[in-house]
C-alpha cells in the first residue's frame, strides 16, 4: 500500500488540460526524434552530475556542497502535462496560509520522463506588496493574491506556460501521506527533515532541493509497485487526504502513458531535479529513505534544536490541547446551532487535523468526533452531499488505516 501512495504523493498528488502541448524549447517532430535527443541529454547529465562528484552517501549535515550546473538538463518537447505540489503553512482551523513548498511535476508523455521542478519560497515574485517591505515572495502570492494568481506566478518563475493540476496539503496531511508512504514510526522526523533550512549554508535553497530529491528518490522506489488492489487503495486513500483537482482515472492515466514510453524504477536518467530560477546553486544531495532519515535528523537537531526556544513534545501537546477545544466547543454547539459547528469544524477536517496526535488511539477518537459532529450539524442543514463526502472519506481512510 505504501508504495503507491508514496508515488502519488510524490507524482500526482507527498497539482485544465488534461492532455497539453508544451513546444518552449523546440518543435517536436516525431516520437523517436524526441526519445533520442532525451536520451542523449540525459545521459550526458548523468556524466557531468558524477564529474561534479555529488555525494550521495554522506549523511554528515555540513557547509562543503556540490555544484548543479544548468546546462545538464534534458530538453523537452511533446506533450507535457504540469502538476503543482504545494505544501501550505496554515495554522490549526485557518482557510489560507503560505506556499512553503513549491514543486511542479511534469510528465513528459510521449517519451516516457519525468522533470521536477523546486522553486524556492524565497524566490521574488508580484505578491502586490511595495517591494521596501521584502514581502514580494512566491510563498505569499496565494495568500496575498489568490490560487489563480500564485499558479501563473509558479508557472512564470518555471518557464512554462502553465499549470495544468494542483495538489496542496498542510503539515497534518503531510504526515498522514508519509505514514502511507512507509514512514510509519518516523512520520514526524522525517517531515522535519524535509522542512529543515536553518541546518544548511544555503538555506530555503537546499531544502527545496531536498524536497525535490525526495520526490525524485520516492518515485524511482516505488513505480514498478503501482498495479495491485491495495496499491490502488492507498491511491485513493492519498488522494482524499489533500485538496486537489486530480482524480484517480487522471493519475492512472499519466502512470500508464509514461510507463508505456518505457518509465520504470529503474530509469535513474529519466527523472531530474531542476531549480528554478536557474542559478548555479551549490547542493547537498541526501539519501531519504526510512532508515536514513533518524540519521540526518540527529545531524539537523544538533544544529538547530538550540536556537528553539521549545520542545516538539511541547509544541505536540500545546496543538493537541487546542483541537480538543475547538472539537469540545463544537460538541456543546452541536444541539442548538449546526452552523456554528459546520463554521468550527471544517478547516480542521479538511486539515485533518487529527494527524497530529501521536497517540493513534486519541487521533481516532477525535477524528470520529469531528466527523460525526460535522455529519449531524450537515443533516440538519440538508446537506446530504456534504455528508456523503465525509462518509466515503471514512470509509477509505478506515480501510487504509490498517496499513499505517
Amino acid at each position: 500500500m505504501r508504495d503507491i501512495a508514496s508515488l502519488v504523493i510524490a507524482c500526482t498528488i507527498v497539482a485544465s488540460c488534461t492532455r497539453s502541448s508544451d513546444t518552449e524549447e523546440a518543435e517536436f517532430q516525431s516520437k523517436q526524434d524526441s526519445v533520442s535527443r532525451i536520451t542523449d541529454s540525459a545521459s550526458l547529465a548523468a556524466m557531468k552530475v558524477e564529474e561534479e562528484n555529488v555525494d550521495t552517501t554522506s549523511f554528515t549535515i555540513t557547509d562543503s556542497t556540490i555544484q548543479i550546473k544548468r546546462d545538464i538538463y534534458p530538453t523537452v518537447t511533446g506533450r507535457i502535462v504540469s502538476l503543482l505540489v504545494t505544501g501550505i503553512d496554515a495554522r490549526l482551523g485557518e482557510g489560507s496560509g503560505r506556499a512553503d513548498a513549491n514543486h511542479i511535476i511534469r510528465f513528459i508523455l510521449d517519451s516516457g520522463y519525468i522533470e521536477i521542478i523546486s522553486i524556492p519560497r524565497g524566490t521574488y515574485a508580484n505578491a502586490g506588496f511595495d517591494d521596501t517591505t521584502n514581502l514580494n515572495m512566491i510563498a505569499n502570492v496565494r495568500t496575498a493574491r489568490g490560487k489563480q494568481a500564485y499558479l501563473r506566478e509558479v508557472a512564470r518563475i518555471a518557464g512554462i506556460p502553465k499549470v495544468d493540476y494542483w495538489v496542496e496539503f498542510g503539515f497534518s496531511q503531510a504526515i498522514g501521506l508519509l505514514e502511507l508512504m512507509g514512514y510509519k514510526e518516523n512520520a514526524n522526523s522525517t517531515l522535519r527533515v524535509l522542512r529543515s533550512r536553518k541546518a544548511y549554508a544555503s538555506g530555503d535553497f537546499q531544502r527545496s532541493y531536498n524536497q525535490g530529491q525526495f520526490i525524485r528518490q520516492a518515485v524511482l522506489r516505488t513505480f514498478d509497485k503501482t498495479d495491485d488492489v491495495m496499491g490502488q487503495l492507498a491511491m485513493r486513500a492519498a488522494l482524499m487526504l489533500v485538496e486537489t483537482n486530480l482524480t484517480y482515472d487522471i493519475t492512472q492515466y499519466l502512470l500508464n502513458e509514461v510507463r508505456g514510453k518505457g518509465f520504470s524504477s529503474a530509469s535513474q536518467d529519466r527523472i531530474w531535479v531542476r531549480m528554478r530560477p536557474a542559478t548555479v546553486s551549490r547542493f547537498q544531495v541526501f539519501s531519504f529513505d526510512s532508515s536514513n532519515v533518524g540519521r540526518l535528523n540527529e545531524q539537523i537537531s544538533k544544529r538547530v534544536d538550540p536556537m528553539i526556544p521549545d520542545s516538539a513534545a511541547e509544541r505536540s501537546a500545546d496543538y493537541e490541547r487546542r483541537l480538543v477545544r475547538i472539537v469540545e466547543r463544537a460538541g456543546a454547539d452541536s444541539a442548538s446551532a449546526p452552523k456554528r459547528v459546520i463554521s468550527a469544524l471544517s478547516r480542521p477536517f479538511l486539515q485533518r487535523a487529527w494527524l497530529q496526535i501521536q497517540d493513534k488511539q486519541k487521533r481516532l477518537v477525535t477524528r470520529d468526533r469531528i466527523c460525526g459532529l460535522l455529519m449531524s450539524a450537515h443533516t440538519r442543514a440538508g446537506d446530504t452531499a456534504a455528508v456523503s463526502s465525509i462518509q466515503q472519506y471514512l470509509e477509505i481512510d478506515n480501510k487504509a488505516t490498517a496499513g499505517r
